[in-house]
């Protein structure tokens, strides 16, 4: 038997937009009954679209989010009078039932529902809510009234959940207590011919022909759109929206985006080819979370752009950091949220220049070319002999030197040939070496201890042919010079090959030559590259010079040399011979033929030796 009830019977199940409860939830001052609830009947359609919790779905596919595809609206009967909608009636005991919270959505659109609002009229009741939600103040888009309920939707978070919570504390003029459902859904839509005219239309009123600028503000607010849900942040909106720009068109220069709940711009990228000639940008007041979501927009030739009012704009505390950013995404921009940029440092190039060929060396003067080579010619014919001692004439009587060594990022440590313990334990490199006391041990001071710490260091032979130069200052007070380049350890086993670069400062001496006041060495593995091309004839370009030679060599005066001629003669025939393993005689006759140039005599041998010129017999010894 169904329970009796005053002013209406049992609530039937609501199944779908035309079939509401038909009740008249007006206040009764003689219906005192308390009203009980069936166990399990709150909460049952709870959260329906929970579900959807991929934004992307509800975006990306025309999905109907009215209620017929999701059906939102099933709630399980009530039993009882009047569902405890009745303003005198006792509060209902919720058995320790929590209290419902507003969950906000993915989505910036919520769907408003009013059960039985067709009783009222429109002004009637949007006024009766206004009048509750003031001052906030609220448009209700896409007003209709299906069955004998009111849908409508707005577009603001914070007005969704004031309606939330104003469901059934709103009492109409007839004593009718509201019944307000909120969802987070966005209209159905439909892209068709007639939509497309109406869009035209639209816009057609928002360009501005003189500026070639199009405002599209807050476009699914404008009074033509009422009819028809056309928010740009639906993507398939969005993009019809551009097809009829590029249509109509396409030379437009500015666009205005303002305010238009846009937060995924990965489809914009179309931008760059349906409008190249888009030099203004405006997407303030939007919901775009990162500095990266910008990317889409980086092949437009941007000189403005606006941001302000986006999520990405509060995560940067520094707002230099903030313009930094932005300006390596759009190189051209001068003007960023309304504000003049200070003009940016850098060069206004040809994307598709071609650069200058790579030099092997740098001359600042083409005066030090034959001093340089003559230097580096007699500094390293020494240090790769037995003997590095003569160097000592080579040296400052205050010079200062110092060495660091360390492992390529990729270089495999547990390899015995790789393993660089000959100068790690003494590197100075300062970034491991942070107390002072330790950094002023690891610096050699005067000539003394230089010389001396050079010559523990594994005896080697130079690729003088690979060397690069750069000879950066050249002044009758100062040299500068700086290389890089390959050497081998010849008293080591399997002869490791090693990658240095070095750095020379240079200053007059009281003999009224030159020598080494700073020395800076810096030794590392070499990399695969590198071994493949040391010690071979060809692999990198000698220096620029009239006559072949693989570097430079700094010294405007005589650079201190072996006090005798025939101990430097000896040396550059130990040097030539070991490098190329020619015997004596032959290395004697190389070196004559060549005026005792050892650079010129590695070229010609290195050629030679290509070309099968040179007989067995020279390498007999």
């Amino acid at each position: 038997m169904p329970r009796r009830g005053g002013g209406g019977g049992r609530v039937r199940n609501w199944k779908g937009d035309n079939d509401h409860f038909e009740h008249d939830d007006r206040t009764s001052t003689n219906n005192t009954r308390r009203v009980r609830f069936k166990s399990g009947a709150f909460n049952k359609g709870k959260n329906v679209l929970r579900n959807w919790h991929d934004a992307k779905l509800l975006l990306d596919d025309d999905i109907d989010m009215s209620g017929s595809g999701a059906k939102p609206n099933n709630f399980k009967s009530f039993r009882g009078r009047g569902g405890g909608g009745r303003v005198n009636s006792p509060a209902p005991r919720m058995h320790g039932m929590p209290k419902k919270k507003f969950i906000a959505g993915m989505l910036p659109w919520y769907q408003i529902i009013i059960p039985y609002g067709a009783k009222h009229e429109k002004e009637t009741l949007l006024r009766t809510l206004l009048s509750h939600l003031s001052p906030e103040i609220f448009i209700p888009h896409y007003y209709k009234i299906n069955g004998n309920a009111v849908h409508f939707y707005v577009d603001d978070v914070k007005i969704a959940e004031k309606l939330f919570h104003a469901d059934r504390k709103i009492t109409m003029p007839d004593g009718f207590r509201l019944v307000v459902i909120v969802r987070n859904a966005v209209p159905n839509v439909v892209i068709d011919a007639e939509m497309k005219e109406k869009m035209k239309l639209t816009m057609a009123k928002r360009y501005n022909a003189t500026t070639k600028a199009l405002d599209l503000t807050k476009f699914h607010a404008d009074p033509d759109l009422t009819d028809i849900f056309c928010a740009l942040f639906r993507p398939v909106i969005m993009l019809a929206a551009i097809d009829i720009i590029a249509e109509n068109i396409p030379d437009l220069e500015a666009l205005n985006l303002n305010d238009n709940k846009l937060h995924g711009t990965e489809h914009l990228k179309i931008l760059s080819t349906k409008l190249k000639n888009l030099k203004i940008l405006y997407m303030g007041d939007n919901r775009i979370p990162f500095i990266g979501s910008l990317d889409p927009f980086k092949s437009l030739p941007l000189v403005e752009l606006y941001l302000k009012g986006n999520p990405l704009v509060n995560r940067f505390n520094d707002h230099e950091i903030y313009v930094s950013d932005v300006r390596k995404k759009f190189p051209k921009l001068v003007r960023l949220d309304g504000v003049d940029l200070p003009p940016a440092i850098g060069f206004d190039v040809v994307e598709d220049v071609t650069l200058p060929p790579r030099l092997q060396s740098f001359l600042v003067d083409q005066a030090g070319q034959d001093l340089v080579r003559e230097f580096l010619t007699q500094y390293y014919a020494i240090y790769d002999s037995e003997s590095r001692q003569p160097l000592l004439e080579a040296y400052h009587e205050h010079a200062t030197m110092s060495m660091a060594a360390n492992y390529l990022t990729n270089d495999n440590r547990n390899a015995v040939s790789n393993r660089l313990n000959s100068y790690i334990t003494n590197s100075r490199n300062i970034l491991r070496i942070t107390e002072r006391e330790s950094r002023r041990r690891y610096l050699r001071n005067g000539r003394l201890q230089v010389v001396s710490f050079l010559s523990d260091l594994p005896k080697t032979a130079h690729d003088l042919m690979g060397f690069a130069v750069d000879l950066l200052v050249f002044t009758p007070s100062m040299i500068v010079l700086t290389m890089n380049g390959v050497f081998k350890e010849t008293n080591s086993s399997n002869n490791p090959t090693r990658s240095f670069h070095r750095t020379f400062v240079i200053v007059p001496n009281s003999g009224g030559g030159f020598c080494i006041i700073n020395d800076m060495l810096y030794i590392t593995n070499t990399t695969k590259e590198q071994e493949d091309k040391a010690f071979s004839a060809g692999a990198t370009e000698p220096t620029p010079a009239p006559a072949p030679a693989p570097a430079l060599a700094p010294a405007p005066a005589a650079v201190p040399a072996p006090a005798a001629a025939e101990e430097t003669q000896k040396v550059l025939l130990n040097m030539l011979s070991a490098q190329t393993g020619m015997n004596e005689h032959w290395s004697i006759n190389c070196l004559q033929e060549t005026g005792w140039d050892l650079q010129r005599a590695l070229f010609i041998f290195q050629q030679l030796q290509s070309e099968n010129k040179i007989p067995p017999e020279a390498f007999i010894k």
